[in-house]
């Protein structure tokens, strides 16, 4: 009852629960919570501990083969809370539409409706600390005093909600000491799922502490929430009853991974300054849910995306300094000096492409000069602007993937190998939205789209960067042929073992997943009630 630290217990204890929650990010903290009081003891793991540690968050290090600017080590935060320690707060349901199953997106819809999802979501709202459950767009507009209308019958307007207080390890950190039923044990690192002869059940897990203590924890029910990365890595590398690993029969464990693509593709020049304060902006994120709890952003109606067949794209406006919109600020050199530039604030790790990095600033140092000069000046001439930023939904790709490397960890573990790929008609949703957009507001008379035209090698954005939202590595589905856990969020072939969190998600849609990820969560803790009964 209450918090371990597994350093300080004896090696070789083994220790009993009713289930076993392996994470303590968004998923594993509302499951926890969600069984508080229930007639079963929880056991909740946690690689990190209480406060961030660079030793913790380098067990993610891992190879980069797929999209560039894609980062292993830190995309995701190990430690209790996880992610949302770090987050912004954004928040939405899914889309009726992402829910089915689209004849243009091939591995496309889920094994239930929108509809069935809902009485979760509004379970999962008060969860995150959203300030309403209301996302309708008109009641939002009166409320902010929206100075920008866009009736149109081609464009949607999409409410975003932030969360706050964000960080779930500190909101919900007291509720889950008090809970007689619920035991959380820090700097526990799973190193191996264990299985019985058949291969069929989980008896148990195996935890390594960095003062080199080993710890089994035992249970009739087991569920990974450790993230779209770490979910899948535990599965390929608990080999004892599979050289393949566990649920991974059909080969499709670690594939179909997404990210959101997230672009800034220029700025919006409003007709009038009245225009430039609206809902669809976020003035800074360091206002947002304290001060500005929610904002919207535009996207092609239901009819409009099923007509046309394209995926998902939403656009907003950020408010950034000029030089942060120009070309320069995106190149490969201005990246990469932004990146030394969060390393040496400590808000960043190096990673394996540091070499690359200084190459870049090196042969850039004209580029770098001209963007600092932008910067200084800026003070003096403030004159920011409405970047456009773009949150695209990634389609699902079964050559996307998760695999294991030859390197380990220093668990033994071995580490991964992330190679995200696009599916090349992603870039189709996000032009369609662009072109929509521009139309319509010429056609409102609402100003006009200063778009920036560069792009990497492959095609897309110079700016895009992933949401650092992982996603579909052990998709859901019916069938074991085609998905990795049954709509219950059991690992096909698996008695006991169940996963949380969005690696579960079949497609992505176009908005941050956390929201549905608790809504999930708390779906599967009915059901984990319903079995411990």
């Amino acid at each position: 009852m209450g918090f371990f630290d597994t350093r300080q217990l004896d090696h070789g204890a083994a220790i009993d629960a009713d289930v076993c929650i392996v994470g303590a990010g968004a998923a594993g903290i509302t499951l926890a919570r969600e069984l508080i009081g229930a007639r079963c003891r929880v056991a909740l793991l946690e690689s990190g501990d209480l406060v961030f540690r660079h030793r913790a968050q380098f067990l993610y290090r891992g190879e980069n083969r797929g999209v560039d600017n894609f980062p292993t080590t830190h995309s995701r935060f190990r430690m209790f809370g996880g992610s949302t320690t770090r987050w912004a707060g954004q928040c939405r349901p899914l889309t009726p539409l992402d829910f089915e199953r689209r004849d243009t997106i091939p591995y496309s819809g889920w094994p239930f409706g929108f509809d069935h999802l809902a009485p979760f979501y509004r379970r999962a709202q008060p969860v995150c600390n959203l300030p309403s459950d209301d996302f309708d767009p008109l009641s939002w507009s009166r409320r902010e005093g929206n100075s920008l209308s866009v009736p149109s019958d081609r464009l949607d307007s999409k409410v975003f909600q932030f969360s706050y207080p964000r960080d779930f390890g500190r909101s919900y950190r007291q509720e889950l000491e008090a809970a007689p039923n619920i035991d959380v044990y820090l700097n526990a690192n799973v190193i191996q799922i264990e299985t019985g002869d058949g291969g069929d059940s989980v008896t148990g897990v195996r935890v390594a502490t960095f003062n080199k203590k080993q710890i089994r924890f035992v249970a009739p029910f087991f569920v990974l929430a450790c993230g779209g990365i770490e979910n899948p890595r535990l599965l390929l590398a608990s080999r004892d009853a599979n050289p393949n690993g566990l649920g991974n029969r059909f080969d499709l464990v670690g594939r179909f991974f997404m990210d959101h693509p997230y672009f800034l593709s220029g700025y919006y020049d409003p007709a009038s300054p009245a225009l430039s304060r609206n809902f669809y902006t976020i003035d800074s994120y360091d206002r947002v849910g304290r001060e500005q709890k929610a904002h919207a952003a535009l996207a092609l109606k239901e009819p409009l995306l099923r007509k046309s067949g394209v995926n998902g794209a939403a656009l907003y406006f950020v408010r950034r300094p000029r030089y942060k919109m120009l070309p320069a600020y995106f190149s490969p050199a201005g990246r990469s000096f932004t990146h030394m530039m969060d390393i040496m604030s400590h808000s960043d790790v190096p990673n394996r492409r540091f070499g690359q990095h200084l190459c870049n600033i090196l042969r850039g140092l004209d580029v770098i000069a001209l963007n600092l000069s932008r910067q200084a000046l800026e003070p003096f001439r403030p004159r920011p602007l409405l970047g456009l930023r773009t949150i695209l939904e990634a389609t699902p790709n079964p050559d996307s993937r998760v695999t294991l490397t030859q390197r380990r960890d220093p668990f033994g573990l071995p580490r991964v190998s992330v190679d995200w790929r696009l599916n090349r008609r992603d870039l189709d949703g996000f032009k369609e939205l662009l072109s929509t957009i521009r139309a319509e507001f010429d056609r409102l008379g609402l100003g006009r789209l200063v778009e920036d035209d560069a792009v990497d090698e492959a095609g897309w954005p110079q700016s895009m960067t992933g949401g650092k939202h992982h996603i579909g590595t052990t998709r859901m589905h019916v069938d074991p042929r085609e998905g990795v856990v049954d709509p219950n969020c059991r690992v096909h072939g698996m008695s006991n073992l169940y996963i949380a969190g969005s690696s579960v998600f079949p497609t992505s849609g176009c908005v941050n997943p956390t929201l549905t990820i608790v809504a999930l969560t708390i779906r599967l803790a009915d059901h984990l009630k319903q079995k411990l009964l």
